[in-house]
């Protein structure tokens, strides 16, 4: 939840403030699961992690993680955007874990985007059926996770933009993948 007034705000810097795209194409969904925003919770409404839905190599059969990869609309949405735009590099918000995590070839890009905000670089491991393992391990596009400390969903949106904006906005100028 914390993570979509981040993403508004990027959006309205960007509109005033074109230049800094620099000619590069910049996709931002705000929000991936709009259930889970409106009721508060992980899940979709049918109970599904979207961040397990995705087919990755290391995806496994739960009941949590939808009855086949790609079978909630929110999932379909995400990879449909993977495959249209192909993207250089994914970032991806989340709660509570306080850190930057990577999968795939993301390290260098975790460790400049640390650089300007106060999250560490803490490698956590894909994560069956996720973005990051489909996107970062199965296809080789460099993704963070931006994991946001638990409190930051109570902090302002100008909060959240001065102390985390300048790392979404390293992320999208980029730099060397290792």
């Amino acid at each position: 939840a914390a993570g979509t007034p981040r993403v508004e705000r990027l959006i309205g810097v960007w509109r005033a403030e074109p230049a800094r795209r620099r000619g590069r194409t910049v996709v931002l969904v705000p929000r991936a699961n709009p259930d889970g925003m409106h009721e508060g919770m992980r899940g979709n409404r049918r109970g599904v992690d979207l961040n397990r839905n995705f087919p990755a190599r290391n995806r496994r059969e739960r009941a949590t993680s939808g009855a086949a990869a790609l079978s909630e609309p929110e999932a379909r949405v995400l990879h449909d955007v993977l495959v249209r735009f192909r993207p250089a590099r994914i970032v991806s918000l989340h709660e509570p874990l306080a850190c930057l995590d990577y999968d795939g070839p993301g390290m260098s890009l975790a460790v400049a985007m640390s650089s300007v905000c106060p999250l560490p670089v803490r490698r956590l491991g894909g994560r069956p059926g996720s973005l990051g393992s489909f996107a970062g391990e199965d296809l080789g596009i460099p993704i963070i996770t931006m994991e946001l400390p638990g409190s930051a969903a109570r902090w302002s949106s100008a909060r959240l933009w001065s102390t985390y904006g300048e790392a979404l906005l390293v992320a999208v100028a980029g730099v060397p993948t290792s």
